[in-house]
């Protein structure tokens, strides 16, 4: 007798889910009376890879291709070795699933086996991309076919290699040629045949001579999981060292996770607009800008970036990495480095943050440091010379009156990534530098404000040991993965997933790439940024992948070409509708996309508790539906974008309810008639209602207070803006014939106030 398993257990409560949904399409949500069991929407995915083959999850293919479309589709990833010990029985009822990419022959193929054997019996879906387990050995037969045949597919053992007579039978555009059209001569494939009605073939090839198999699956999803044939997943242009993928990645895994519609956290956009962040590594901070009218003042970097790119820009913040060896002339860093960076941090809308204490290049050489060897590296390295412009520099200091470090050119100080570090005086410590380096941003930066992000340096791979000393430090982690979406870049391969899991800790990637990949490394050209602009099209639409980051390092107030990139993006998200916020809050809402739990309570509500800072849910091909405000709880509003629904969620709601309705056969409920929130510049939280159609919220942000709201139409609403023991600014207002009102609130909302909204019939 077959067990019963918490999957079966399951399977009821999804029909019943479906028959309430299919009557709730066509009557009233009053009149209904079926019972339906909460549960948990089950987001974790099994991801196994091979460390025999890929030394570290960051290494596989499932980070690098897969991980970014399942997390855009709400999925985390929980890697696990495949030659380590595997969950089993009870363990498996977290995981909403498996995904698998092996190409590599696995150490023991047959135990895999037999365990994907019992997990998929169980009722996990299986997406597997590429091979099922490279090689399938001899006796396996029997587990290949069962595991095959939940996917929906007939196993055989016949295999084409020459395949210049096979030709395409069936093709779902929508599935297949994503960015790459398939070839005309196919890559050669394993025959597999549907055996499900319940299976969709989205790409099939004829079997030349296939002794009565006519055909051959390629890319399938099924209620059992997903397969998509090595050779149709991705293609590598050898040559041009580009990769495209020919299966689209978010309806492949879309179909063989479960198409069951749940509200996905996301780390794009706030209160119905698109985040925007800059961040600014500390590199190069005290180099002499060659910037015409600063070149002559022999004036820092990092001065440049001040008084161009930050002074007048106070509606847009920023949060900038001092390197704290660079204030240090112990380490052959300059003293002048102090008042220039209490300048910076002296302005409301910079973020203090670490740039590290000493810049390792290297991170990986400190896993396990050794001082003696990194004391032989140093004696090994050429030693750095002073250049011709290094001497006229150091004469115009000298008539200038300024002090030059004179352990600029010192064996301990690198020149290059040749060395692991670019201040190599001290040895290395975690402490000092995770923990000595915030304190040392924090000692420049006015009393009582604190550091809120270390970003990281170099190659962008800390330990687990160092992710875990910023945590416990109470700050945010970031860098690394380096968004490009462009003409050079002509793929979503190239876009990451939010983060790169490191042991048990997080390191939250950048959401753009910094001017280094666009300059050839500074090498020039140095207006390279402005291919940005390319990316942030292309991961707006047709879906939101990133938020709009300004990434760069000091140095960019060197030339003129990369300075004038900078203030070319930072008029861009000036006249663009975005949310600013700091760098801080967005790694808040990204590391928060891991945590949040969904609770599905009945067939169109959710509970949402312990979300973080995520405070909105999205939910996609959303045209027939819509957000029930007035039975949810601590929903503030809805914008749609790119056919999806951004549901804002009050960040004072805890857990939050979100209840949807079919827009054309369920009115929505009749009460209060408060304004919704569409979209907003500020971020807003703690709505308190006043009477009928009158509320107070919370609010605090940059720039002047942008909001649309969805009210009744033709009212007139006034809006008032406070501070405990500030006067009062009120602006009126009055809705169109479709209920929409908008408000420009010019007030400072860089510390918090107080927004009170009055309606009236005048």
């Amino acid at each position: 007798m077959t067990p019963v398993t918490p999957f079966d257990r399951l399977r009821p409560v999804a029909l019943a889910s479906a028959f309430l949904l299919m009557v709730l399409m066509c009557r009233p949500a009053a009149a209904i009376e079926v019972e339906f069991t909460s549960r948990p929407v089950l987001r974790e995915i099994l991801a196994l890879y091979d460390s025999r083959h890929e030394k570290k999850p960051e290494a596989s293919r499932l980070h690098r291709l897969a991980e970014m479309p399942l997390n855009w589709l709400g999925y985390k990833l929980a890697y696990m070795d495949v030659n380590g010990v595997l969950p089993r029985g009870d363990e498996l009822q977290a995981y909403r699933g498996i995904v698998t990419w092996f190409s590599e022959p696995l150490a023991d193929a047959k135990g895999y086996l037999a365990w994907l054997d019992a997990a998929t019996g169980a009722g996990l879906r299986l997406a597997c991309l590429a091979e099922l387990a490279p090689p399938e050995p001899a006796g396996t037969q029997e587990t290949v076919t069962r595991i095959f045949a939940r996917l929906g597919l007939r196993f055989t053992d016949q295999f084409v290699k020459v395949t210049h007579k096979s030709k395409l039978l069936t093709i779902n555009r929508e599935m297949a040629g994503f960015e790459r059209p398939i070839d005309r001569v196919l890559p050669e494939f394993q025959v597999l045949q549907p055996a499900s009605a319940a299976a969709q073939v989205h790409l099939s090839a004829s079997v030349p001579d296939g002794g009565g198999v006519p055909s051959s699956a390629l890319i399938v999803t099924s209620p059992g999981g997903g397969y998509a044939a090595d050779g149709f997943t991705i293609y590598y242009d050898e040559a041009a060292d580009k990769v495209r993928w020919i299966v689209n990645p978010f309806l492949f895994f879309k179909l063989a996770f479960g198409e069951d519609r749940f509200p996905i956290p996301d780390v794009t956009t706030l209160f119905g607009r698109r985040m925007y962040f800059s961040h600014i590594d500390g590199d190069g901070w005290n180099n002499i800008s060659e910037i015409e009218g600063y070149r002559e003042m022999q004036a820092a970097a990092a001065d440049v970036i001040r008084v161009e790119a930050i002074e007048p820009y106070r509606d847009l913040p920023v949060s900038v990495g001092l390197i704290a060896g660079d204030a240090a002339p112990e380490l052959g860093g300059l003293a002048t480095t102090h008042a220039s960076a209490r300048k910076l941090f002296a302005f409301p809308q910079v973020e203090v943050a670490s740039h590290t204490y000493t810049h390792p290049f290297a991170w990986g050489f400190f896993d396990k440091y050794d001082r003696q060897a990194e004391l032989a590296m140093i004696d090994q390295a050429a030693r750095p010379t002073s250049s011709v412009m290094d001497k006229v520099r150091g004469f115009l200091y000298r008539i200038a009156g300024k002090a030059q470090n004179s352990e600029s050119h010192s064996r301990y100080v690198a020149d290059s990534a040749d060395l692991p570090r670019s201040y190599l005086k001290e040895p290395f410590d975690i402490s000092k530098e995770v923990g000595g380096a915030l304190a040392v941003s924090e000692s420049f930066a006015p009393p009582g404000k604190k550091a809120g992000i270390y970003l990281w340096s170099g190659d962008t791979e800390p330990s687990e040991d160092v992710v875990r000393a910023t945590r416990l430090a109470g700050v945010r982690n970031m860098n690394g993965g380096d968004t490009r979406l462009d003409a050079e870049f002509p793929s979503v391969f190239y876009v990451p997933p939010i983060a790169r899991p490191i042991g048990a800790e997080r390191q939250i990637y950048a959401a753009n790439s910094n001017e280094n990949t666009y300059t050839n490394n500074w090498r020039g050209p140095y207006y390279g940024q402005l291919m940005l602009e390319q990316t942030l099209v292309n991961t707006e639409s047709p879906r939101r992948l990133k938020p709009f980051n300004l990434y760069y390092h000091m140095y960019s107030g060197e030339k003129p070409g990369s300075l004038a990139a900078i203030k070319h993006f930072l008029n861009l998200a000036r006249a663009s509708p975005v949310i600013p916020v700091k760098a801080s809050d967005y790694a808040a809402v990204a590391d928060s996309f891991f945590d949040a739990v969904i609770e599905q309570v009945d067939a169109m509500s959710w509970s949402i508790s312990r979300r973080g800072a995520v405070q909105t849910f999205r939910f996609d091909e959303a045209q027939e539906i819509d957000v029930d405000v007035l039975r949810s709880k601590g929903v503030l509003g809805s914008k749609r974008i790119n056919r999806a629904l951004y549901v804002s969620l009050d960040a004072e709601a805890e857990p939050a309810l979100i209840v949807m309705r079919n827009v054309a056969k369920v009115p929505q409920s009749a009460g209060p008639d408060r304004p919704q929130l569409i979209e907003s510049r500020w971020q807003l939280s703690n709505l308190q209602p006043e009477g009928e159609c009158s509320f107070k919220i919370g609010a605090q942000g940059f720039g002047p207070g942008e909001m649309v709201w969805q009210g009744t139409a033709e009212r007139s609403y006034e809006i008032f803006a406070q501070r405990s023991g500030s006067s009062s600014t009120s602006i009126a207002a009055k809705a169109d014939n479709q209920g929409v009102f908008t408000v420009k609130i010019e007030a400072d909302a860089t510390e918090p106030l107080e927004l009170r909204v009055v309606c009236s019939d005048g």
